[in-house]
C-alpha cells in the first residue's frame, strides 16, 4: 500500500487558501454519517427532477400541415404572421411543409385568414383584377382560363372529405376548321383530409361540376385523382355501364332494406349479436314495349247513310219505235153535268229502283303497356342465430339444444310479413342455428400511424433517464451503500492516505485524529530509516519501496501496526 505525503501548508494567493477551506468544510460536512445517509435519497430526488425537466424540454407536442404544397416566398410570409401572432410555427426537415400544433391548428388558419394568407391561392376576382391594360388575346385566354380553374377548385372544396384541390383544363384554340378541332379536358387533383374517402357518389358529382361547367365537355373528359395516385373516375362515358352501375346500386339497396327490416324485428327476440342476416333480391330489368289493337264485331256505329229512290210511271211505248202514229192520243177528262164524277181508270204499272249506302265504324281498341324495369323476381332470406349452449348428460355426452318448432315458426313468420312473402314468386326463407365463432382482433393494415413520430420520442427520451439511473446513480448508490454503518457510541475507523484505519472516538474532532495519523506517520517513517534522515528523503525512500515491491511493505507495515493495536486493544 502507497502512502501519501503530508500536504505542507504553504503560502500564496489569499484565494486559493479560501478555496481550499471551503472544499474542506464540503468534505468535511459529507463526511457526517447524516448526510451519507441522505446522499442516496438526495441523488435519488436530483435525477428525477432532471429528468422531468428534460421530458418537459425534449418533447414537442404533435403538429399538422397548414397549406401542403405552398410557395417557398409563401411559406416566409406564413412563418412570419405566425410568429408575429404567438402561435408556435415550424418547418418540417423531410416535407419542408409549415407546421403548428394540433391546439392551435385553427386558430392559426383563422389568423392567416385575417391577414390574406397563403397569397399563392387568389380567386377569380383577383386574378381578373390584376389583368394589365392591353394585354394579347393569348394573355388573357391564359387568364380566364385560370380563373375558371381557381373557382373549379373552391367548389370542389367545399366537400367535407377533400382538404385541397387542384384543376387543370386543357382549353383547345378555337378554329374554323371542325376537322381540327379538339375537344376540351380537364384532371382534377384532390387531396383528402386525413383519414376519409370519397363515395363513389361524391366522385360523379365533381365530373359533372366540371363537365357542366365548360362547353363541350364529356363526362368522360375528366380524370379525378387524389393524393396517393388513384384514379378515382371510371374514365367512360358508356351509358350501357352507367346504367348497369345504378341497377346494381338499386339492387344493393333493396337488399340492404329488407336486411335492416328483418334485423329490426328478430334482434329484440334473439337479442344484439345473436343475429346474422343476408339476403338475396333477384330483379328484373329488362324493358319492354307491348302494343295491342283489338276489334269489337259487336260493336259498331253508324256514322254516315245515303239512300235513293227513283220512280218512273208512264205507260210502256208500243208499236213500231220512231213512228208517231203509235203514239196514243191523249185521253180526254170530261166532267159529268149534275152528276158524280166517274172514278179514275187504273193507272198502268210504274218502274221503282231504290239504292241505299250506310257507313259503319267498328269499336277497335289499341293499348301500349311497358312493364317495370325493377321488377322483383325472387327473394331469398337466410337467418343465422345463435344456438344455445351444449348441454351435458349424467354420462358426460354433449348435445346441442335445437330450436323450438314454436320460436322457429314465429320467426318465419315475422320475416315473411318483413320481405312481402311470395311463394307464386319463389322466395325461400332459411332459418339456422349453430354456435358461432368468436371474432378475432384484426388490425387494419391501412391503420393511422401519425402518433409513431411522437412515440419514438418518447421512447428514446425514457430509455436516456433508464439508462443515467441505472449506468450512473445505481453504481454510486451501491458505493454508498457498501460503506459499513457504525452504530451510534461506537468509534468509526478512519482511513487517510493508504495508512491502516484509526479508531476516533467520542468527543474527537478532526484536527485530533489528523495529529494521531501525524505521529503515526512520523513514528513508521523514523522506524523504516532512522532518526537521523530527513523527512523527505524517508517519504521518497518509502514511496519507492511501495512502488517497487507493495506487497511487502504492507506485509511489513501491518506486523508493525499489529505490535501496536494489540497492547491497546487489550
Amino acid at each position: 500500500m502507497a502512502l501519501s505525503p503530508v500536504t505542507q501548508p504553504t503560502s500564496g494567493n489569499p484565494l486559493v487558501a479560501q478555496a481550499r477551506g471551503v472544499l474542506s468544510n464540503v468534505l468535511r460536512m459529507g463526511d457526517q454519517p447524516a448526510v451519507r445517509r441522505a446522499l442516496p435519497a438526495v441523488l435519488i430526488l436530483s435525477v428525477a427532477v432532471l429528468g422531468f425537466a428534460a421530458f418537459v424540454l425534449l418533447r414537442q407536442p404533435s403538429t399538422m400541415t397548414l397549406y401542403p404544397g405552398l410557395a417557398e416566398a409563401d411559406k416566409a410570409r406564413v412563418l412570419e404572421a405566425l410568429t408575429a401572432a404567438g402561435i408556435t410555427a415550424s418547418i418540417d426537415d423531410m416535407t419542408g411543409e409549415v407546421e403548428v400544433p394540433s391546439a392551435e391548428y385553427h386558430k392559426a388558419r383563422m389568423e392567416l385568414a385575417a391577414k390574406g394568407l397563403p397569397s399563392s391561392m387568389p380567386d377569380a376576382d383577383t386574378v381578373l383584377g390584376e389583368l394589365p391594360m392591353g394585354a394579347s388575346k393569348s394573355v388573357e385566354g391564359a387568364r380566364l382560363r385560370q380563373a375558371q380553374e381557381l373557382e373549379l377548385a373552391r367548389s370542389i372544396t367545399e366537400i367535407a372529405a377533400i382538404a385541397t384541390a387542384r384543376v387543370h383544363l386543357a382549353l383547345p384554340e378555337k378554329t374554323a376548321f371542325l376537322r381540327d378541332s379538339q375537344p376540351p379536358r380537364a384532371s382534377v387533383f384532390l387531396q383528402l383530409a386525413p383519414g376519409r374517402a370519397l363515395e363513389a357518389s361524391q366522385v360523379e358529382a365533381i365530373v359533372n361540376l366540371v363537365s357542366s361547367s365548360i362547353p363541350g365537355m364529356a363526362r368522360g373528359d375528366v380524370t379525378v385523382v387524389d393524393q396517393m395516385g388513384r384514379l378515382l373516375s371510371r374514365g367512360s362515358d358508356d351509358p350501357l355501364a352507367m346504367v348497369s352501375d345504378r341497377q346494381l346500386q338499386h339492387r344493393i339497396e333493396m337488399e340492404r332494406l329488407y336486411k335492416q327490416r328483418i334485423e329490426a324485428l328478430l334482434t329484440p327476440i334473439t337479442g344484439p349479436g345473436n343475429l346474422s342476416v343476408q339476403v338475396t333480391v333477384d330483379m328484373d330489368f329488362t324493358q319492354s314495349q307491348i302494343t295491342e289493337e283489338k276489334v269489337d264485331p259487336q260493336g259498331r256505329a253508324l256514322l254516315s247513310e245515303e239512300e235513293t229512290t227513283t220512280e218512273n210511271s208512264e205507260p210502256p211505248a208500243r208499236g213500231v219505235p220512231g213512228a208517231v202514229s203509235n203514239t196514243p192520243p191523249v185521253q180526254a177528262n170530261v166532267a159529268p153535268v149534275g152528276g158524280a164524277a166517274p172514278a179514275a181508270a187504273p193507272q198502268a204499272a210504274t218502274n221503282r229502283s231504290q239504292a241505299a249506302t250506310r257507313n259503319y265504324e267498328v269499336s277497335k281498341t289499341v293499348s301500349t303497356t311497358q312493364p317495370q324495369t325493377a321488377k322483383i323476381t325472387r327473394i331469398s332470406a337466410a337467418i343465422l342465430l345463435r344456438a344455445a349452449p351444449t348441454v351435458t348428460a349424467a354420462d358426460g355426452t354433449e348435445t346441442q339444444p335445437a330450436l323450438p318448432p314454436d320460436v322457429r315458426a314465429d320467426l318465419e313468420m315475422l320475416t315473411q310479413t318483413a320481405i312481402g312473402f311470395d311463394a307464386e314468386r319463389g322466395d325461400s326463407i332459411i332459418i339456422a342455428a349453430q354456435p358461432f365463432v368468436e371474432e378475432a382482433q384484426m388490425v387494419e393494415a391501412g391503420m393511422d400511424l401519425t402518433w409513431l413520430p411522437e412515440a419514438t420520442k418518447q421512447l428514446v427520451l425514457l430509455a436516456g433517464i433508464a439508462i443515467v439511473a441505472l449506468g450512473i446513480v445505481r453504481p454510486l448508490l451501491g458505493r454508498i451503500s457498501t460503506a459499513p454503518d457504525t452504530p451510534a457510541g461506537q468509534a468509526a475507523p478512519l482511513g487517510f492516505a493508504g495508512l491502516p484505519g484509526v479508531e476516533v472516538g467520542e468527543g474527537e474532532s478532526l484536527d485530533d485524529v489528523q495529529a494521531r495519523l501525524e505521529a503515526r506517520r512520523a513514528k513508521l517513517a523514523s522506524a523504516a530509516l532512522g532518526a537521523n534522515v530527513a523527512r523527505e528523503d524517508k517519504f521518497a525512500v518509502l514511496r519507492q519501496i511501495a512502488q517497487e515491491d507493495p506487497a511487502r511493505i504492507a506485509s511489513v507495515l501491518q506486523r508493525m501496526m499489529k505490535d501496536e493495536i494489540d497492547p491497546s486493544a487489550g
